[in-house]
């Protein structure tokens, strides 16, 4: 079950009770916390969530050509109850 929280900090993350795929894209360039994160989709099996989550990957590489690398969107794989903040910087190291 998807849920929506807060963290220990205050801010606002999105969590599921099994293993899940979190999609993470670019919706406002140029402002300090640009992606925005939700859970594309649960499975009760890590292996069938990695599965899950490498046809997404090659879904959007395939719509993102010409997109830069720091624009692009992000993918992971998060263990039962792994709370990830709804929005967030890039991750990359050259971004």
């Amino acid at each position: 079950m998807i849920r929506e929280l807060l963290t220990s900090k205050g801010k606002p993350a999105i969590t599921s009770d099994q293993w899940h795929v979190v999609h993470s894209r670019m919706v406002h360039a140029g402002t300090k916390r640009p992606f925005v994160r939700t859970i594309y989709c649960e499975h009760e099996e890590r292996s069938d969530c990695q599965k899950a989550a490498k046809a997404l990957r090659v879904k959007l590489a395939a719509d993102g050509v010409g997109v830069p690398e720091a624009e692009s969107d992000e993918v992971f794989v998060r263990h039962p109850n792994y709370k990830s903040l709804k929005t967030a910087k890039c991750r990359r190291a050259d971004a």
